[in-house]
């Protein structure tokens, strides 16, 4: 759909690459394959695979040669929708700052510990993302330049002044009555001077953030469909795909109007629907609009699994945790200081029971796995995007969470081949990365994983990792674990 060309230096952190690996004798799964293929070869050099054989080829002189015998080759993984740089959980001060640097140095391990190999941030700029690829392990980084209104969401909990500071590509709606903060030019901040700057420094789609207010407020700034027609206008000339915030049926409704490419939420808030037994005529034109477009529609799960998983007290006794958050931060979790965002959230219900605020975020998971399902019935493709993390809940963890939004898609019905396609070709297809990612063939990204178990027969298999190939580097699993 989009076509970014980047060059293999802008991908390639490490001082020194391995010149040649030769992959012997794997069972290859590819997304564009119709079956897996047996006793498969694949000749990595300087990054990027040159040849894959099906009959035995033998190793070059000084050639790396990794035996793959019983094991299952596919190609890395893409999170197309996650939140960099802040330690979840973190105190609203950025508090304890001594987790927050061991969180930064695990962070993109984390990632790469359950096999993703790129990630599309939607919310920060390159400058923002430096902490995260100066580490000397990471994923593929990718990113869009968001462009909030002056005193929309999100900018409406940071007040002006603090949100011309944090977001360098926000739009100045004037009709708002906002005043404007000094020393910031209005010429500067309409879609077309932001979309340019954005373009210029290297993003590779552009972030909309359709959204009046949570729960039952509506009384938020939003942007209009002029600035929207603008902005759509704008990134076309540019190449750039928009991404639009969006989670409840009447803002997805603007986004579909508006000819947005990406529906960067799943829909769970339904409004006035949401107590409905049968999917609701309004909404299910919504999505057929979603459909016929072929607008990428990413589920974002996590969103919601999170913030139930942070109600449970049995939560951070899943073991892998472990894998992949540090020691320290993981006992700090267990305080009662790193407790205080479940305490808003329980503020937030009014002091209802637990078990009826478990009931009320169920019937919002359920709805947003109808909408899913319907989509997903009617052809619809998916896309891997976990949205890690979406609020300040420690149960939304790098990595894993990426893993758990593909137990939930599996959950609602989505077949496991669907499933690699969602987490690999799909998303390279969506923002145009598809000529470096997605498919196991020559010419792509040496970014691979090797499996113990086969991905087309069981979910679990994509936590049966053996090795990471990042960028034909071989890479032990466990050399990635936190405990490490």
């Amino acid at each position: 759909m989009f076509k970014r060309v980047v060059g293999l230096s802008a991908l390639l952190p490490f001082s020194v690459l391995s010149q040649s690996l030769l992959i012997e004798n794997a069972t290859l799964i590819s997304p564009e394959q119709d079956q897996s293929k047996q006793s498969a070869y694949v000749r990595i050099r300087d990054g990027r695979i040159t040849l894959v054989s099906f009959s035995p080829l033998a190793a070059e002189a000084g050639e790396q040669r990794l035996d793959a015998t019983g094991k299952f080759l596919i190609p890395g993984l893409m999170d197309s929708h996650v939140h960099l740089s802040l330690m979840p959980g973190l105190l609203p001060n950025g508090e304890p700052q001594a987790l927050q640097k061991q969180f930064e140095i695990q962070q993109p391990r984390s990632y790469l510990y359950f096999g993703v190999t790129q990630l599309l941030d939607p919310a920060q700029s390159a400058e923002q993302l430096k902490v995260f690829k100066s580490q000397p392990l990471h994923p593929d980084i990718y990113h869009c330049g968001a462009t909030p209104i002056l005193g929309g969401y999100p900018t409406v909990f940071t007040g002006p002044e603090q949100a011309s500071e944090m977001f360098s590509y926000m739009i100045i709606r004037a009709d708002t009555g906002i005043p404007v903060p000094e020393g910031l030019d209005p010429a500067e901040h309409t879609p077309e001077a932001v979309v340019a700057k954005m373009a210029s420094e290297g993003a590779n789609c552009v972030k909309v953030f359709i959204e009046d207010g949570f729960g039952e407020r509506s009384d938020w700034p939003n942007i209009s469909a002029e600035l929207l027609s603008r902005v759509k206008q704008a990134a076309k000339q540019h190449g750039l795909p928009v991404l639009a915030h969006a989670n409840a049926i009447d803002m997805q409704k603007i986004a579909v109007d508006a000819g947005l490419d990406v529906m960067a939420h799943g829909m769970w808030n339904w409004n006035q629907y949401r107590q409905a037994q049968q999917m609701p005529e309004a909404i299910s034109q919504v999505l057929d609009r979603v459909l016929k477009t072929g607008m990428t529609y990413q589920a974002t799960f996590n969103v919601m699994d999170g913030l139930t998983a942070t109600m449970l007290p049995e939560t951070l006794s899943d073991p892998n945790y472990a894998n992949v958050v540090p020691r320290d931060i993981l006992s700090w979790y267990q305080t009662e200081p790193a407790q205080w965002f479940k305490q808003e959230l329980l503020s937030d219900f009014g002091g209802l029971p637990t078990e009826r605020i478990r009931q009320i975020q169920q019937n919002t998971i359920d709805n947003g796995e109808r909408v899913i399902q319907y989509l997903y019935e009617k052809g619809h493709p998916m896309v891997l995007a976990s949205d890690t993390p979406s609020s300040p809940t420690y149960a939304a963890q790098p990595g894993l969470s990426t893993f758990n939004e593909l137990q939930h898609m599996h959950k609602v019905g989505i077949s496991l081949k669907d499933i690699l396609a969602a987490a690999t070709i799909n998303n390279a297809r969506a923002f145009g990365l598809e000529q470096d990612y997605g498919t196991i063939e020559p010419g792509k990204m040496a970014n691979l994983l090797l499996l113990n178990s086969d991905p087309l027969k069981s979910i679990e298999a994509y936590d049966s990792l053996d090795k990471v190939i990042l960028r034909g580097e071989v890479i032990d699993r466990q050399s990635l674990a936190a405990s490490q």
